[in-house]
């Protein structure tokens, strides 16, 4: 039966619950060929994951948590395949505004996922923004990373107020919008589709979702496997993923990030394109 097109503020579900104690301590149940590992809301969890997505892990100086929900463990490192990643090396990012440990789920795909109570910020809820802190070698002129964007809100709620989204930027974080209006604006970001928007279950071009591409995974949709681009020049810099709710807390979205990669390339022009 497909769900209305009515959400509302709600805690896990009885059998979510349950799954969330299979990972006590903040650490999911082993899977026969990798886990699911949450990381904590402090500096060294953000150092942490964003290691986990980088092709050199000396190019990172550390990671921040500009902002993350306080509840629900939302952000984990994983070494356990699932839609097409690791990319690279044996683990990942999983960034959510849901639970991380529960991005296996499968069958409980298209259930409401968890409430992580973060504060309201930007128009937005269950915010969690990781910085990255950058040293860039001489010669290289690209960033690049690859991810799939995966939701709970594809399909039923494509083109409505409920808009979960995921943006990266570059040195500035500045997107921003209003509860009222799902509308985003983000003029730094540069994962964005074909059409100019930012990564959600309404994306075009490249970045259009499909139920396949979501498979093993408790998220109704995905996008393929993307890679995201952006001139970059030596020195230090900032990198900010962000991935949020808008509307509600009761369906969740997820970004699995890998291979974060800062080479020379001659051509290298920001936004999104498919990739192996």
């Amino acid at each position: 039966m497909a769900r209305a097109l009515f959400k509302h503020p709600r805690v896990c579900g009885a059998a979510a619950a349950l799954m969330l104690l299979v990972g006590l301590g903040g650490v999911a149940a082993a899977a026969p060929n990798g886990r699911i590992t949450p990381v904590s809301e402090s500096h060294a969890g953000a150092t942490m994951l964003a290691r986990a997505m980088m092709a050199n892990p000396h190019e990172l100086i550390n990671g921040r948590f500009a902002a993350v929900p306080p509840d629900g463990h939302p952000n984990a490192i994983s070494t356990e395949p699932l839609a097409g990643f690791p990319r690279i090396g044996h683990q990942y990012a999983i960034l959510t505004n849901g639970c991380a440990r529960l991005a296996d789920h499968h069958r409980y795909a298209g259930r409401p996922g968890c409430k992580d109570n973060g504060i309201p910020l930007r128009g937005t809820r269950d915010l969690t923004i990781l910085r990255l802190y950058l040293k860039v070698p001489h010669g290289a002129s690209c960033l690049s990373f690859r991810f799939r964007y995966l939701s709970q809100e594809f399909p039923e709620f494509i083109h409505s107020p409920y808009n979960d989204g995921f943006i990266a930027e570059l040195d500035y974080t500045q997107w921003n919008s209003g509860f009222s209006d799902p509308h985003i604006t983000a003029q730094h970001d540069f994962a964005r589709d074909s059409k100019g928007g930012i990564v959600t279950i309404n994306s075009a071009g490249p970045a259009v979702m499909k139920a396949a591409y979501a498979k093993g995974t408790t998220y109704g949709g995905a996008t393929r496997v993307l890679r995201a681009s952006t001139p970059i020049t030596p020195g230090r810099h900032t990198l900010y993923l962000s991935i949020f709710d808008q509307g509600d807390r009761s369906y969740d979205s997820a970004a699995f990030i890998d291979d974060l990669t800062i080479s020379h390339r001659a051509n290298c022009r920001p936004g999104l394109s498919a990739t192996q």
